[in-house]
């Protein structure tokens, strides 16, 4: 490589474009179409983020305005020496093609590299005037652009040296590009299959990552492979007038660049395959946790996990987020998973053939949001669901909604879908309504609860009846509001719960938006209030103190924690007539509200607690009581007696306005893990008293002697094998 050559063409190429306006106005042109793609679309301020999607995945977004741009910059590289004849003075110069053409396109570059750097500052200014951008996600997406430019330039090249005509050349260099950018609008000409390969192997599609912040090993690897394979044409095509046998030199240039292109395509095969991915956002935004990331390596499904997505195209501005983080998890997915998971995304209007086959294939329907925009109420249907298949093996998401990770959605799907050993989760029936039961108010059925339908996606859930012994083991045991069970069952329970059964409690003082009896409220008779009505009942309450006495703590059935803290001003109103709705999180004014030393509360940031009781470890405990969530001081209680305005005959009971609320300014814990061994000698709830036992001496006696009869002094009996203590999780 003779860098003097390389230089001196580079110069004289680069300073020819700035040596007439028509370069400042097309450098003009661009920066205008650039930011008039990006901020002119109502997208932009409907989806209120401070980002550059509309300008990059938009219809005439970034590559449709590139091909009215690098035309420009690349029909006069060749085109205009043959034009002026000073292509034979490059030609007989003292210097390799590799050289000559090497420069040319590295002046290429670097006009471009400036037009985009223009682009760069003025979109950011825009984006800091407008909010708050994140920069690596920006920066990301000019990467990506950059990228886009350096391939489309080769392309163009190679259009330049085929004529000395600039306006031909300028046709050329758009009609050459124009098949990897509209290879992203496949689906509209081919059939599924062929419409999803061309759209990966387009600009856009390789491009995708970028845009989300993501520098990927493969999409570099691909926009290299094409600026290695024009270049080599570019070579070919400057040196054909020294060829002897034109025809046959150029079908063997022609084999070497089309070898040449398989290995690229083979390289970036095998990289997408495994690729080495960089997320630069600020937020992680397209990360996947490593918990994920782990999940997948160990991910071993029969075959092939299918993920088709049905995601309308556009939505309101409450589901931006979660429709970008949704697709961002799903490319991530596939991009991690290798061969283990196929992903296909649906643009999916709501009368669309896509949506017709989201109904009849998976019983996925349009969701009906309300939402506000400028002070007028509207009424939308939109897409967010998500099936799995893996064989027969059918999982379906209907839709995802806000305020749930979209990584946690789908990653929990994978497992059951997969054929993978589901965990077993038993849930004690007590007088909580978790499971369906039939209603003798309204003569109805009613469904499981959330909770059960939630737990179902992804584990075996297990009814537990408690009349009888717990003799069953399960993965774990979630037992809400035990202090609703009979004597037997209670004790039933809480054998469970010594010898060893990992147990999930959720104990409520005052179960407000639950039909639910209260841990000091008796129990509901079967029927409820109709049965009421017929007579008093009263069913008998197991006493759930035994309970606490075997975990080691106190919980006061008779106490509701308050706090004095609201993070959200529109709902000053509603803390202020109920302080009993305990919002936890950094800046409630618990030095941790949150545990990081676990993996159960490591990566919560906010919790609401409605009415929540407190519990505390007794200083006797030997048990381990690791504090999960807790309080700031600016804390009181109220007696649950005092929460009722009560009505005529005791019925309709309503919160109480005036109730008393005392301050205690410390702070309480909400949630705690508890785990250790149990004495043996620890009496277990329900057990009776016990007997005295007469001592018993294997060892005989100084004076024992043979009795007259024959009989042989006692042998000593071996003593019993030692048990080992259960363990309380």
């Amino acid at each position: 490589m003779n860098t003097n050559v390389l230089s001196a063409v580079f110069r004289r190429n680069f300073m020819s474009y700035f040596a007439s306006p028509t370069g400042y106005v097309f450098i003009c042109v661009f920066v205008v179409l650039s930011a008039f793609a990006a901020f002119w679309p109502n997208e932009f301020f409907n989806r209120n983020l401070a980002n550059l999607d509309q300008l990059s995945f938009g219809l005439f977004g970034f590559p449709m305005i590139m091909l009215v741009f690098i035309p420009a910059i690349t029909m006069a590289i060749w085109a205009d020496e043959r034009r002026q004849g000073t292509d034979e003075l490059l030609l007989t110069i003292p210097a390799a093609d590799f050289d000559i053409v090497l420069g040319k396109y590295l002046a290429a570059v670097a006009i471009y590299s400036v037009s985009l750097l223009f682009s760069l500052v003025c979109n950011y200014i825009v984006l800091s005037s407008l909010g708050d951008p994140d920069t690596g996600l920006f920066l990301g997406t000019y990467v990506g652009y950059w990228l886009i430019g350096l391939a489309m330039l080769a392309i163009g090249m190679v259009a330049s040296f085929l004529t000395a005509n600039l306006t031909v050349a300028y046709i050329l260099g758009a009609v050459f590009n124009a098949p990897l950018v509209f290879f992203a609008y496949a689906d509209t000409i081919a059939n599924r299959q062929w419409a999803l390969a061309l759209k990966e192997w387009s600009i856009g599609g390789q491009f995708r990552d970028f845009g989300r912040g993501l520098l990927t090993l493969s999409g570099l690897l691909y926009f290299l492979m094409v600026v290695a394979v024009m270049l080599y044409l570019s070579m070919a095509l400057i040196g054909r007038r020294n060829w002897v046998a034109r025809q046959r030199l150029g079908l063997h240039t022609g084999v070497r660049a089309c070898c040449l292109a398989l290995i690229g395509f083979g390289a970036v095969t095998i990289f997408s395959r495994h690729d080495v991915r960089w997320d630069i956002t600020a937020e992680k935004l397209s990360s996947l946790s490593p918990a994920t990331v782990q999940l997948l390596r160990d991910f071993a499904p029969s075959q092939s996990v299918q993920i088709e997505a049905f995601v309308s195209p556009e939505v309101p501005e409450l589901y931006v987020t979660t429709r970008l983080n949704l697709l961002s998890m799903l490319r991530e997915l596939e991009a991690r998973a290798g061969d283990k998971i196929k992903v296909r995304i649906n643009n999916t209007e709501r009368y669309s053939e896509e949506a017709a086959r989201a109904r009849q294939s998976y019983d996925i329907k349009p969701h009906r949001v309300i939402t506000q925009s400028r002070g007028v109420t509207q009424e939308d249907h939109i897409f967010l669901g998500v099936a799995f298949t893996c064989g027969l093996n059918k999982v379906i998401v209907p839709f995802i909604d806000r305020g749930i990770s979209p990584e946690y959605e789908l990653v929990r799907s994978l497992v059951p879908v997969g054929q993978q050993k589901r965990k077993r989760v038993g849930v004690l029936q007590t007088d909580a309504p978790l499971f369906s039961r039939f209603d003798m108010q309204t003569f109805s059925s009613s469904g499981d609860s959330p909770l059960i339908e939630e737990l179902r996606r992804q584990y075996d859930v297990v009814q537990v009846d408690a009349t009888s012994p717990i003799t069953e083991r399960y993965d774990v045991l979630l037992a809400v509001q035990p202090s609703s069970l009979g004597p037997e069952q209670m004790n039933h329970f809480v054998a469970a719960v010594r010898n060893g059964q990992p147990t999930a409690i959720f104990e409520d003082p005052f179960p407000v938006f639950s039909n639910t009896p209260a841990t000091s409220a008796p129990r509901q008779p079967p029927g409820g209030g109709m049965m009421m009505m017929m007579g008093p009942r009263q069913l008998p309450k197991g006493d759930i103190r035994a309970l606490w006495d075997l975990l080691g703590v106190d919980f006061s059935a008779d106490q509701i924690i308050y706090q004095n803290y609201n993070p959200y001003p529109k709902l000053r109103q509603l803390t202020e007539k109920f302080p009993e709705f305990v919002f936890i999180d950094r800046g409630c004014g618990a030095k941790e509200p949150f545990s990081q030393a676990s993996v159960i509360t490591s990566g919560l940031q906010h919790m609401l607690f409605p009415f929540p009781g407190s519990i505390a470890r007794r200083n006797t405990s030997e048990l381990d009581f690791h504090v999960l969530v807790r309080t700031g001081d600016k804390t009181g209680t109220v007696r649950y007696f005092d929460m009722f305005d009560r009505g005529p005959f005791g019925m309709g009971r309503e919160l109480n306005p005036d109730r008393h609320h005392e301050p205690q300014k410390v702070p309480f814990v909400l949630a705690a893990h508890i785990r250790g061994r149990i004495r043996a000698s620890q009496p277990m709830a329900g057990d009776a008293p016990a007997k005295p036992e007469a001592k018993v001496d294997n060892a005989p006696a100084k004076d024992d002697k043979p009795s007259a009869k024959g009989d042989k002094p006692a042998t000593p009996q071996p003593k019993p094998a030692e048990q080992k203590e259960p363990e309380i999780n």
